[in-house]
């Protein structure tokens, strides 16, 4: 599947079609499927529950615990979950999806972070088992004509449009007009996607009031963000715009306290992260 498409989209008709004849579909986007399963469904759920992005894999986990229990009431289905960790490393994301469907996984779906599901999606298409990509934004995972490879979830391009729009919007709202932007982001799979958007955006997105005077990329999994916290503050931009995740915003944030950085604010198009509460909480966000 290219692009996300409509449900009533041709596309949309022959990848259902397709899944059906060859596998299960997850119960998570694919109800009529599931309905037609006569045993029950084995889902592989993959998801980075340890290393530097654990909090917010043990929170998605959560969500998926509460899946067989919905399910079984609302479709009268029985779903068994097969978890796995795949520990923020996407080598180990290939191995563990590699067996799961050694251990009879019908359907894989995860895993939140863009290179482990680069990584699933080589293992599931190669073994024909479908993997639902509810969790990851980076487009060119879904644009390699895969079989066996679903989106349940928005692109990157989605992500930074609306993001920038909102942007607008707040601005307006604000009746504030900031001129310069510095843009911080993660160098991952999702983070790298992200900034390519970017990129891409901003020359058609005239009716924003910014620019961008620098781009500073860092790896997600830093212990310290002292230097280029002090190149961003360096570039005195009027805020910040943030492609983040949890542990990074966190450290991002104090190290910003150390250095007396007090930009106008910091403004993300979209990144897991800053939505989580340890960003805000105060007893985090302090050194």
């Amino acid at each position: 599947m290219t692009r996300p498409t409509t449900p009533r989209s041709p596309v949309r008709r022959r990848v259902i079609q397709a899944a059906a004849a060859s596998a299960a579909l997850s119960t998570f986007g694919f109800p009529a499927i599931v309905r037609a399963q006569s045993s029950r469904l084995k889902v592989g759920v993959l998801l980075p529950r340890s290393g530097f992005q654990g909090f917010i894999g043990q929170s998605c986990q959560k969500g998926a615990d509460l899946a067989p229990g919905v399910i079984k009431d609302m479709l009268g289905v029985d779903i068994d979950l097969m978890n796995a960790d795949t520990e923020t490393n996407i080598d180990i994301a290939r191995t563990r999806a590699e067996r799961l469907i050694q251990e009879g996984a019908n359907v894989l779906v995860g895993p939140f972070d863009s290179g482990a599901a680069a990584a699933i999606a080589q293992v599931a298409e190669q073994r024909g088992v479908p993997f639902v990509i509810n969790i990851a934004a980076a487009p060119q995972i879904t644009e390699q004509g895969y079989k066996y490879v679903f989106r349940n979830f928005q692109t990157a391009r989605d992500i930074v449009g609306n993001g920038l729009r909102l942007t607008g919007d707040l601005f307006q709202a604000t009746n504030t007009a900031p001129r310069t932007a510095v843009f911080m982001h993660v160098n991952d799979t999702f983070g790298t996607a992200v900034a390519r958007g970017i990129g891409a955006a901003m020359p058609h997105m005239t009716q924003l009031p910014f620019r961008i005077v620098d781009t500073i990329s860092y790896d997600p999994a830093a212990k310290d963000l002292t230097v280029e916290v002090s190149k961003a503050k360096a570039a005195n931009a009027d805020f910040l715009l943030l492609v983040c995740r949890l542990q990074d915003s966190i450290i991002l944030r104090r190290e910003m306290v150390k250095q007396r950085w007090n930009p106008m604010g910091v403004i993300s198009p979209g990144s897991p992260g800053m939505y989580e509460e340890q960003f805000s909480r105060p007893s985090e966000s302090t050194p």
